[in-house]
């Protein structure tokens, strides 16, 4: 690990990186049970004592996309109560999903053309990014469809309201990231009729005694006094920090997908179940389920394209860059073969992340780096050759 270790103080003194945390551990936490964390948790330079902005495992942050595992946990919580079903339609209990059209382009005047769907929306496919649901900025047609006017408010605080769009395509026939765990996160509370917080805090902190993990930063001063900020390259590369507006401000609504801010640990309390199968969170089954495979042929060679394609995002985080087969379990994405050299991974891993640069891999490793937006992923594949530890 020294030359791991070595690789992130340097990255940290020459200012590549404000600052970061690793954390790894195995099945038992007997064996492995890995924490270390460099640098700062934020790039501003002002009066505060530097002791006071030291990076720690305590330090909140804005987990993004990588808060979607979260609210998979809870989703999969309520299939287990009956609450909800995998493969059922989910349009009874989210009438604004079942009234959703397929857009299946623009006429030669620029109006849309739309058709209802072949198929129906489910948990699985919101799960998996497979419901037709895509977020706006990762397709053209409905960039297209945004700019002529037709998304009246993009933005806005309610899942109801900035999500309520056409589909790119029938449910089932292709696989596009999108909000599918906003709306998941919609349906926990209204089959639960508690708010995703109020479920968040009773049933996934209360069961594993975590305190700092909140939709509602700013309900929680003790979290915002110790959360690390983001932070953007300037044009000559530096880091500076970014007075964010989700760091001001909640919205209206708990945005499942994206909305959670937690401190490292409490995240790692998480993942660390999942993979011992504690029983705290979910049925050692219903863990088993979420680390198969879900997709049939046509969306994972879409999934697979998808990937390949892209230039700068590389959906998942610490993925290999290669291509290689991937699909999609419920909560993240899978390799499905083994990678050796700097694209090590084993077969049956599942991994995401967030913008921020917070990533998780499970079931053969488990580490949480990182909350400032560059890329460090050669990092932290490093980080993970040099540990090849298989945790499980």
């Amino acid at each position: 690990m020294q030359d791991t270790e070595r690789a992130f103080e340097q990255a940290v003194q020459s200012g590549q990186i404000p600052g970061v945390v690793l954390m790894a551990k195995d099945r038992s936490g007997a064996k492995i049970n890995y924490t270390r964390c460099y640098g700062f948790r934020t790039a501003r330079r002002d009066n505060a004592p530097v002791e006071t902005t030291i990076m720690e495992v305590d330090s909140p942050m804005r987990l993004a996309s990588a808060c979607k595992i979260i609210t998979t946990v809870m989703a999969m919580q309520c299939v287990e109560r009956k609450l909800l079903h995998l493969d059922e339609d989910v349009s009874g209990i989210l009438p604004e999903v079942g009234n959703m059209m397929v857009l299946e382009g623009f006429d030669s005047d620029s109006r849309p053309r739309m058709r209802k769907p072949e198929a129906v929306v489910t948990l699985r496919s919101l799960l998996t990014h497979t419901s037709g649901i895509s977020y706006i900025v990762e397709h053209p047609d409905l960039i297209r469809y945004r700019d002529l006017g037709h998304i009246a408010r993009p933005d806005a605080g309610r899942v109801v309201d900035r999500y309520n769009y056409p589909l790119v395509s029938d449910p089932g026939r292709c696989w596009s990231y999108g909000p599918g765990l906003e709306w998941a996160g919609k349906l926990v509370e209204r089959v639960s009729g508690l708010s995703l917080e109020e479920y968040l805090q009773q049933n996934i902190c209360a069961p594993l005694g975590v305190a700092d993990m909140t939709f509602k930063l700013q309900q929680r001063p003790d979290m915002k006094a110790r959360r690390a900020d983001m932070s953007k390259r300037d044009a000559e590369g530096v880091p500076r920090n970014e007075d964010a507006s989700y760091y001001r401000a909640d919205p209206e609504d708990c945005f499942g997908g994206m909305g959670i801010f937690a401190s490292p640990r409490a995240f790692m309390a998480v993942l660390h179940s999942l993979l011992a199968k504690d029983g705290k969170l979910l049925a050692a089954g219903t863990i088993e389920t979420m680390f198969r495979p879900q997709l049939d042929a046509l969306c994972e060679q879409s999934l697979n394209d998808e990937i390949d394609a892209r230039q700068k995002t590389n959906h998942g985080g610490l993925l290999p860059r290669t291509g290689i087969r991937r699909s999609h379990g419920l909560g993240g994405l899978m390799i499905l073969e083994n990678c050796d050299g700097m694209d090590w991974r084993r077969q049956g891993s599942m991994s995401w992340g967030g913008f921020p640069n917070v990533y998780w891999v499970s079931k053969y490793q488990a580490i949480s780096p990182s909350h400032e937006p560059m890329d460090v992923d050669g990092i932290c594949r490093s980080a993970l050759i040099q540990r090849r530890v298989s945790v499980s």
